[in-house]
């Protein structure tokens, strides 16, 4: 058991090494196939191109393949569901659509606007949230929520414990 600790170093350099990378593969995947209309329409002002990136944002949620899912294993609710926060989504998106025949200069297209801002800068949060989640479940289950939390903790534990069992053996040269 001479050099243990080596080896435990090389085995989490390694396991650190490949998680990171599919890590950095997982949120480059999300962003580019579901994510980008989302945060398009959040920059923009404009109101029909807003209207536009969030037509797109649902169409891609719509042919993703995730309906009848949730972002949860056991737990699941009509919160986690991904088909409800879709609802919720396309009830934005027709929101939208009906802001865009009133006359920009009335008080109610203001408010309507405010809402709109409100609703996507903070409240649709948790909405992204579940689509984020519900993907990743479908996509790469072992780097979700708890399952990835456990597969780090494992990466971390593993190399860990055969470097302190080579000083604890007094193996370290």
């Amino acid at each position: 058991m001479k050099h243990l600790w080596i080896m435990g170093i090389i085995l989490g350099v390694l396991f650190i090494g490949i998680l990171s990378t599919l890590e950095v593969i997982k949120h480059y995947k999300y962003e580019k196939e579901i994510n980008s209309y989302w945060s398009l329409a959040i920059k923009t002002s404009e109101l029909s191109a807003k209207s536009s990136y969030i037509d797109q944002y649902v169409d891609i949620l719509s042919k993703s393949g995730l309906q009848g899912r949730n972002n949860a294993i056991i737990l699941k609710t009509p919160n986690n569901s991904f088909d409800k926060n879709l609802g919720a989504l396309q009830t934005l998106q027709q929101r939208l659509h009906n802001i865009q025949t009133i006359d920009q200069n009335s008080f109610s297209y203001q408010i309507a606007i405010q809402q709109i801002t409100g609703q996507e800068q903070g409240e649709a949060r948790e909405m992204l949230k579940v689509f984020y989640g519900t993907w990743v479940l479908a996509h790469y289950p072992f780097l979700w929520g708890w399952i990835e939390f456990l597969l780090w903790l494992f990466t971390i534990m593993i190399p860990s414990t055969m470097i302190i069992w080579s000083i604890y053996k007094n193996d370290l040269i």
